[in-house]
């Protein structure tokens, strides 16, 4: 069970397929299981990673408050622990707002931005 440690949390995580990555954010209380219908497709043309967010399925509890920055924060931290520079980065609900947190903090990141099932967050 792959878990990076990204300041005191440690985020479960999954990669699949091979290709560009695609960094795949979960919305509020999902889990990695959320995407088992895409990720078959994706991974035949992609390297996607997907994760549970801080307090969500496998990855660490957080007793202390947290934002959105936060969050993007464990997002940018796990592509460092993976060695990615730049990927594709997907966002559903929460996740959408958590994307548009990654955008604003390192844009030289990102390809990409898709954002689903979302909404206008902070400064974005």
């Amino acid at each position: 069970m792959p878990k990076a440690n990204i300041g005191d949390m440690e985020i479960y995580y999954e990669e699949h397929g091979q290709g560009p990555p695609l960094v795949m954010i979960l919305g509020l209380g999902q889990d990695t299981a959320t995407w088992s219908f895409q990720i078959p497709e994706l991974s035949n043309r992609l390297r996607l990673i997907v994760f549970d967010n801080r307090d969500c399925g496998k990855s660490s509890r957080c007793l202390d408050d947290y934002t959105t920055r936060t969050m993007a924060q464990d997002t940018i931290g796990l592509m460092d622990h993976l060695g990615i520079d730049q990927a594709h980065i997907c966002g559903t609900s929460m996740g959408g707002m958590i994307a548009q947190q990654v955008v604003l903090m390192a844009p030289e990141r990102v390809n990409s931005l898709i954002l689903a099932s979302t909404t206008f967050w902070g400064e974005a």
